[in-house]
C-alpha cells in the first residue's frame, strides 16, 4: 500500500504526535509498505489565522499527486487540511487519529464540532484515549494509548536514585505542571526534580528516577516501563478521566500492537 500522512508536524520535531507518527511509520514500512509524511515543515504556511489554512489547502493541491497516488490517506488530528480533497476525491480512502484535545477547558463549540465532522467524513477513526469519544460525543472504530519499543522483563531497583522525580514531557498548563508545582512545595521530603523536555531518548533519565511525572500518556507507558513510580496531576474533569483510562490498563502496549490495529482499520 502507498500511504500518505498528512500531521502538523513530524520528526525530528519532538513531541508525542511526532514519535507516534515515526514510530509505526518505521514498522509498516518494514513490512513492505511506502509512507509519505508531509507536514508544516514540507508545506511552510504562514502563520496567520485563515491565511494559514487556506495556503495549506491552495499547496495540497498544487501537489494533489500525492493524494491521488496513495491508496490510503491518514490524516493525523489536522482533519480541516484534508477537508476539501475530502470531497474532490471520494474515493480515495481517508481515515484519521484523534491524538488529544485542544489544551482548553471547557472545550470549545468548535474543537468538538471539528472532530465530529473529522469522524463522520473519515473511512474510519482511532481515538488515543477513549476520553475523547466520551468528550467529544463521538463514536471511533479503535482505542489506543501509545506504546513503547518493547517491554522490560525487568529494571535495576539499585539503579533508582532514592527521592528523584524527572518531570517527563511538555511543560503546558494543561498537563497539570502548575498543580505538580504547587504539590512539590507542600512536601517535607527532599525530592530532586528534573524537567525533561524535547528529548527524543528519555529512557536514560527514566532509568534512574525513581519517581516520574508524566506529562501525556507517552511519556507515563516509558515511566512505567522503567520501573518508575508515577505521579499525575490534573486541573479540570476530562484530565482526571484521561490519567484514570491509562492507570486501569491491564498491560503496557507495544508499538507493534499499535501497527496491528492501523492494518486492521485500513483492511476493513
Amino acid at each position: 500500500m502507498k500511504i500518505l500522512f498528512l500531521s502538523k508536524h513530524k520528526y525530528p520535531h519532538i513531541g508525542g504526535v511526532e514519535k507516534h507518527i515515526q514510530e509505526i511509520g518505521e514498522r509498516i514500512e518494514n513490512l513492505g509498505h511506502s509512507i509519505t509524511t508531509i507536514s508544516e515543515e514540507d508545506i511552510k504556511p504562514p502563520h496567520i489565522k485563515y491565511l494559514g489554512l487556506f495556503y495549506i489547502w491552495y499547496w495540497l493541491f498544487k501537489n494533489r499527486k500525492l493524494i491521488t497516488n496513495s491508496d490510503i490517506v491518514h490524516i493525523h488530528d489536522v482533519f480541516i487540511w484534508y477537508l476539501p480533497f475530502r470531497f474532490i476525491y471520494p474515493r480515495t480512502k481517508s481515515f484519521v487519529t484523534f491524538h488529544g484535545w485542544e489544551g482548553k477547558w471547557p472545550l470549545t463549540y468548535w474543537s468538538i464540532l471539528n472532530k465530529k465532522i473529522a469522524n463522520k467524513l473519515s473511512s474510519g477513526s482511532i481515538a488515543v484515549g477513549n476520553y475523547i469519544n466520551k468528550y467529544y460525543g463521538i463514536k471511533t472504530d479503535y482505542v489506543i494509548h501509545g506504546g513503547v519499543t518493547s517491554l522490560r522483563q525487568g529494571y535495576d531497583r539499585q539503579a533508582k536514585t532514592l527521592n528523584s522525580i524527572v518531570y517527563l514531557g511538555r511543560q503546558d498548563i494543561d498537563t497539570g505542571i502548575n498543580e505538580f508545582k504547587e504539590w512539590f512545595k507542600l512536601q517535607s521530603k527532599k525530592y530532586q526534580v528534573k524537567y525533561i523536555t524535547n528529548e527524543p531518548s528519555p529512557e536514560k533519565y527514566l532509568k534512574t528516577a525513581q519517581y516520574c511525572v508524566p506529562a501525556g500518556y507517552l511519556s507515563y507507558l516509558e515511566a512505567k516501563n522503567n520501573g518508575c513510580k508515577i505521579l499525575t496531576f490534573a486541573n479540570n474533569p476530562l484530565k482526571v478521566d484521561y490519567w484514570s483510562e491509562i492507570k486501569d490498563l491491564k498491560k503496557i502496549p507495544t508499538w507493534d500492537e499499535v501497527v496491528d490495529i492501523y492494518l486492521k482499520l485500513w483492511r476493513s
